[in-house]
């Protein structure tokens, strides 16, 4: 092998224009880069980026492809993606005819900071990452500022996480005088506002960490070890729970300021870290168990002998190696700092208002009764649509456990019952699935395995287990299901077992909710017979059962609807090939609208092609609003009722009493959604009244700044808060924030991007 220096030479050039590659090298690209940048490489290598990639059989797949372009020297292989290509491309320099050249041209921020430096190459054995590797650092480093601009606000933020991670290594004064406002403003203003510093800072994350690796190269002294801090975790976070790397460094990061000041860190350094982390921090998904954790911990390279090397601060800008800790120590340091962060109030503020373009994400009313209704079918079934919202992850969960088998594509989700694996254990004995918090993931999975005689236990969370649900369990017992309610060790829920034969007749009670009536439809994709459901009354929020009725039509259903009775019978086209496509979330959109009425200069965006949606109405009510500057008004919310609480906020800008009405089942949601929404307002100062279906508000009232505005773990109060400071022109105290990732998981995304700034408060 060549001897190479330990550190490249690191260019900036503004975009590939710039770049002047030598005559004998060959381009490896990833291949999901847009077709423009890939068009501007001559014949480049196309790979397809991930851990399929980092294999032994991957890297022989791909010499042959790099010997079919130059079988001799001189060559220079150039690698054009993000950590993964720049892995496979490095290894494979490193023992083509014992190491050709090797230039790196990373498109994402995790390797313009980190992966792209320090010659370390590593491919994979089986599922354990990185257990094969050479030391190989690139000649040349080239940061594409092209590419950094156009990066979504994700990548932005692994980046960053890596930037942070260098400064906490290298440089105590940097970090200090570094602010949590400025972290947050680098990770999700306009790239064009902040492309000079931030393209400083990542020159210099970078010579820290070639500095670290200079005393160092081949890690022969441990001195190179502290580059792992955060990473103990980090590889157990991605393998365990789905998220990204640089999502789990900065959790293993918050984790190891738990531990570090357990073991004498200054209090005023570890709470200074962890406010310039905060803004890089996500909503973690629903951890696994402790030993799922740890045997994750354990199986990564930086467990050998029987000892788990751990990277720590003892101060800002003073690392230690040690192996006194265990996973055990980790899991518990990371349980006690996601329960900080859940708990956590944050100081709200609108800073610099931004009309931002808005990527929605589907609607998750939409994705999970297209997923009921794919589970069902026999034909193949393609959804158009992804949505990484709470209720959305909980319900592809729940019905892969339930042996369903959904397949994740880069536009959505494929399911094909005609191949489906019935693997050993999944019909025998009692299945047990997590339900999480949503009342619609419940219900729709309730009804459904009632159509299997096998028991099935559903795990509910404590304030799920209160919601109301009994028309929805008198009507599946009254069919034959037997359902028990059970409390044990495991928590607390619903043990189900099927009817042997589907009634023909189901009779329900929608007064409390249309989900009752849609769970019990949603069964006619995988009946055997027709059926009839009879409605006891009339059903509220009744635009969310045509939504329904028109995505069951479209799967192969018939339906016929009149008076009191719904008749649903199975078509030839059930067994036919069919493609769902799921437009962007409503009910997200319409905060954008409501913060557009209230002066904001962001647009909600493009409008349904297919308005199925009911939160898709609310410019109708915000026209509505518009006449309250002149007289009173009262609206009527039947038929979207979850529309209130941002309603109301709009409302504040009337200058006479707006009264909502048709609303009293929101009693009955996440939170008592009217009683609880009206002493909150109160307590800021809103002139608010609560009534049978609704509330009164007497608008132009002074809304009290740094008052907690309490969002009782409610998702729609959340975004209600939000829309708050844009009335209060001032700042609002919220608690549970994370709460909104119930529906909307990247609203603090689109809300940093658009102007708010979030900080931790107290």
């Amino acid at each position: 092998m060549q001897e190479q220096d330990s550190r490249s030479v690191l260019e900036r050039i503004a975009t590939l224009d710039d770049l002047s590659l030598p005559v004998h090298a060959v381009v490896v690209a990833d291949r999901r880069l847009p077709q423009e940048i890939l068009e501007r490489f001559d014949h480049p290598v196309l790979v397809d980026a991930g851990e399929k990639l980092k294999t032994l059989a991957g890297i022989e797949e791909l010499a042959g492809h790099v010997l079919h372009r130059r079988a001799s020297k001189p060559l220079t292989l150039v690698a054009v993606g993000g950590g993964s290509v720049g892995d496979a491309v490095g290894f494979l320099a490193s023992i083509l005819w014992r190491g050709v050249g090797l230039w790196h041209v990373p498109t994402t921020m995790v390797a313009m900071v980190d992966s792209a430096h320090g010659g370390k190459t590593a491919v994979n054995l089986g599922s354990t990452k990185n257990q094969l590797g050479t030391f190989y650092p690139a000649e040349r480093v080239l940061l594409v500022e092209e590419f950094l601009s156009t990066l979504p606000v994700t990548l932005r933020r692994d980046g960053m996480v890596e930037l942070l991670k260098a400064l906490w290594l290298g440089d105590a004064k940097s970090v200090r005088a570094l602010t949590g406002e400025e972290i947050e403003a680098l990770t999700y203003a306009p790239f064009a506002e902040v492309s000079d510093r931030l393209g400083r800072m990542i020159e210099y994350a970078v010579g820290i960490k070639d500095h670290i690796v200079g005393l160092d190269p081949y890690e022969e002294q441990g001195l190179r070890t502290v580059l792992n801090l955060g990473h103990t975790l980090a590889h157990a976070l991605e393998l365990t729970t789905g998220v990204s790397h640089g999502a789990a460094v900065a959790w293993g990061m918050a984790a190891g300021l738990d531990l570090a000041q357990s073991r004498g860190m200054a209090e005023e350094a570890a709470r200074h870290c962890r406010e310039t982390l905060f803004p890089l921090l996500i909503s973690l998904p629903a951890l696994p168990e402790d030993g799922v954790l740890e045997a994750a911990i354990l199986r990564d390279k930086k467990h050998s002998d029987g000892h788990l090397g751990s990277v720590l601060l003892r101060d800002i800008g003073d690392p230690v190696v040690t192996a006194d800790l265990t996973a055990a120590d980790w899991i518990a340091a990371l349980r006690r700092t996601a329960a900080w962060f859940a708990g956590v109030q944050v100081r709200v503020r609108l800073r610099s208002p931004r009309a931002v373009p808005l990527c929605i994400e589907a609607s998750k009313s939409e994705l999970n009764r297209a997923l009921i209704i794919a589970a069902q079918r026999m034909g193949r079934t393609v959804i158009n649509g992804r949505s990484d919202a709470d209720d959305v992850r909980c319900m592809l969960r729940a019905l892969r456990g339930l042996g369903y088998p959904i397949e994740e594509t880069a536009r959505g989700y494929v399911v094909d019952n005609l191949n489906r694996d019935f693997r050993p254990g999944m019909e025998e004995g009692e299945r047990t699935v997590f339900v999480c918090e949503g009342g619609t993931t419940f219900r729709f999975l309730l009804a459904l395995c009632c159509t299997n005689v096998k028991p099935t236990k559903l795990l509910l969370s404590p304030a799920l287990m209160q919601r109301p649900h009994d028309a929805l369990l008198r009507s599946l017992r009254s069919g034959g299901a037997t359902i028990e309610e059970f409390r044990d060790l495991s928590g607390q829920g619903y043990v189900v077992r099927g009817w042997q034969q589907m009634p023909q007749v189901f009779s329900i009670d929608p007064s409390l909710s249309s989900q009752y009536v849609s769970a019990l439809a949603l069964l006619a994709v995988g009946a055997e017979f027709p059926f009839t459901i009879r409605l006891l009354g009339e059903p509220v929020s009744r635009a969310y059962l045509d939504l329904t009725i028109a995505m069951l039509e479209q799967a192969g259903v018939e339906i016929i609807a009149h008076g009191d009775l719904i008749a649903l019978n199975q078509t030839e086209r059930l067994n036919e090939k069919l493609t769902i496509d799921i437009e962007a979330d409503e009910s997200s959109s319409a905060v954008w609208s409501i913060a557009h009425y209230l002066g904001h200069p962001i647009e909600a965006g493009q409008k349904a092609r297919i308005p199925r949606q009911p939160d898709g109405a609310v410019e109708r009510y915000l026209t509505a609003l518009r006449e309250a500057r002149r007289a009173p008004q009262t609206i009527d919310l039947s038929l979207v009722p979850d529309l209130l609480p941002v309603l109301t906020i709009a409302a504040l800008t009337a200058a006479h009493p707006v009264t909502f009405t048709g609303a009293a089942h929101l009693r009955n949601k996440e939170s008592n959604r009217i009683d609880d929404f009206v002493a909150t307002l109160r307590e800021v100062g809103v002139d608010a009244e609560a009534r049978s279906d609704g509330l009164l508000l007497r608008p132009n009232a002074t809304v009290r700044q740094d008052v907690l505005f309490s969002t009782h773990g409610d998702h729609r109060l959340v975004m209600a808060g939000t829309l708050l400071t844009l009335v209060s022109q001032g700042a609002v105290l919220l608690d549970r924030p994370w709460t909104v990732t119930k529906s909307y998981p990247r609203f603090w995304d689109d809300a940093r991007r658009a102007g708010w700034s979030v900080r931790t408060h107290g």
